[in-house]
């Protein structure tokens, strides 16, 4: 999303408009979510603790207001419920634990985290519209660390099959990555020139 639309659509959102909210959820709900479990949160709890804030922004829809985009306004505050949860834990033992890990992630590069998590948004979006058996089969190996092998012998297929899968897989990524990271590597590159 550029500047201007994230800035058009705060826009909306400060005036209470209710079809911004739900555009604004469902653009950054899973990226979100994924910058949350980078706290050490499991999904799940990533994903009520996101809900919470999501809840909290409509809530306070009448006296929104905004002091840096609507993307550094979602990812900090995400953060900020990170850190509140892991502070708040109940048991003693947890707690200091807790605190420590607190401790740790204040010191965190949280614009790092969100690039991350944003690239990984990318990566499972993109694994996702690949036809479902070469999807399988990049899932084995990648994700469950499977060798080619193992993969046409669990699946019955051959050891080619897994292979040519694969590589189209890979191929997909770099097209669907490559345009983003390019213009990731140029932003920061702007960034730390300007």
């Amino acid at each position: 999303m550029s500047s201007d639309q994230d800035t058009a659509l705060q826009q909306r959102l400060s005036r209470g408009d209710e079809t911004a909210f739900q555009e604004t959820f469902e653009l950054y709900f899973k990226v979100l979510v994924l910058f949350a479990t980078k706290f050490s949160l499991d999904k799940e709890t990533a994903e009520d603790l996101v809900q919470d804030v999501f809840v909290k922004l409509y809530e306070q829809k009448e006296r929104l207001q905004f002091h840096s985009s609507l993307k550094a306004f979602l990812y900090q505050s995400v953060r900020n419920r990170c850190i509140d949860m892991i502070r708040s834990s109940k048991t003693r033992e947890k707690h200091h634990m807790e605190i420590k890990a607190g401790a740790e992630l204040e010191g965190l590069n949280s614009e790092d985290l969100m690039l991350q998590s944003e690239l990984e948004e990318k990566i499972y979006h993109s694994i996702g519209q690949l036809p479902e058996q070469c999807q399988i089969i990049f899932k084995m190996n990648r994700f469950e660390g499977k060798k080619n092998q193992e993969i046409a012998e669990e699946l019955n297929i051959s050891k080619r099959t897994v292979e040519t899968q694969i590589s189209k897989a890979l191929k997909r990524l770099r097209e669907d990555i490559y345009p983003y990271l390019k213009t990731l590597i140029l932003a920061i590159s702007i960034w730390i020139g300007g």
